[in-house]
């Protein structure tokens, strides 16, 4: 017989965190699961660490062939879930002993429930809790909406903190084109096919650190570049059939190529190495194309004026 919850752990060179992940899965009180990690070619001790727990039944360990990056390794992870419900447990992240008895009675009462969240805590070099714009049943249409607000952002949460069923793989897998924004893409597309329960307790801690996959990615401007990409498809494209009426998305899109410009004036003093190069002239194509070339400095001349 299947498990009712599959948590998988995709991970990556996370050999120094990933116990801590583990147990806190492993010391859930609720205890229908099934524990997958899958390694993306680690080049440190992770299959050491892991072995500790292989003892348990609940317990596999996968190694990819090859690197698959983040959204792969996420998607890689799925081929080995048995349950019906999809649990994320990223490896330097940790649960609350409690989160899988507060989120699976949710989904088994509430059979319209794509997705359950909850407030989590950040913890490590920063420590904040998440504020939740919304809270219990919602339909997806609404937290969708709720979501692509200006300045709303990801407030779903993280990996660590979101459970979708497996049914709602329906509408696709992570989009391997996102790095930064791979998770919010999926959880919008997954409230297209029903609706959201927002649990206000915090049921996971986000680890911030220096050598946070995120923060690495963010470093490189590829946040900045997504940022705009993915509110200009939805204007282009409207893929999640919203009413666009409802969203200022001209406004949003032209603050986020704002964003775009600015990172070109950054990086014109260091365009000799191929990759700013490169981000260069695709800030420098989304700047021009958005008619905003001269934006941050209009901004920067304003405020000197100003003072």
């Amino acid at each position: 017989m299947n498990p009712k919850v599959s948590i998988l752990i995709p991970t990556y060179n996370y050999a120094h965190y990933i116990g801590e992940a583990i147990e806190s899965a492993l010391n859930q009180t609720y205890t229908d699961f099934e524990l997958i990690i899958i390694d993306d070619q680690s080049n440190d001790n992770t299959d050491e660490v892991v072995a500790r727990y292989l003892s348990d039944p609940r317990v596999s360990y996968h190694k990819n062939k090859f690197n698959l990056g983040l959204a792969g390794n996420f998607n890689e992870a799925l081929k080995y879930a048995t349950g019906e419900y999809i649990k994320y447990l990223l490896a330097d992240d940790v649960f609350h002993p409690t989160l899988l008895e507060k989120m699976v009675p949710v989904m088994d009462e509430h059979p319209t429930v794509m997705l359950v969240t909850s407030k989590r805590e950040m913890f490590g070099t920063k420590t904040k809790s998440s504020n939740l714009p919304l809270t219990h049943l919602q339909k997806g249409e609404t937290v969708i909406y709720a979501s692509l607000k200006e300045k709303a952002g990801n407030w779903i949460g993280e990996p660590t903190t979101v459970m979708f069923r497996k049914s709602a793989l329906k509408i696709g897998l992570f989009n391997t084109k996102y790095t930064c924004l791979v998770d919010w893409d999926m959880w919008l597309r997954i409230l297209t096919a029903g609706d959201c329960f927002i649990i206000p307790e915090t049921l996971s801690y986000f680890r911030v650190h220096d050598t946070q996959a995120s923060r690495l990615i963010m470093n490189d401007y590829k946040y900045t570049f997504e940022d705009y990409e993915f509110y200009k498809i939805i204007k282009t494209d409207n893929p999640l059939s919203l009413d666009l009426s409802k969203l200022d998305l001209d406004t949003m899109i032209a603050k986020r190529a704002t964003f775009c410009a600015k990172a070109m004036y950054k990086l014109l003093p260091h365009i000799s190495d191929k990759k700013n190069r490169q981000n260069f002239i695709r800030a420098f194509k989304i700047a021009w194309s958005e008619n905003v070339m001269l934006a941050p400095l209009s901004r920067f001349l304003g405020t000197k004026n100003k003072s």
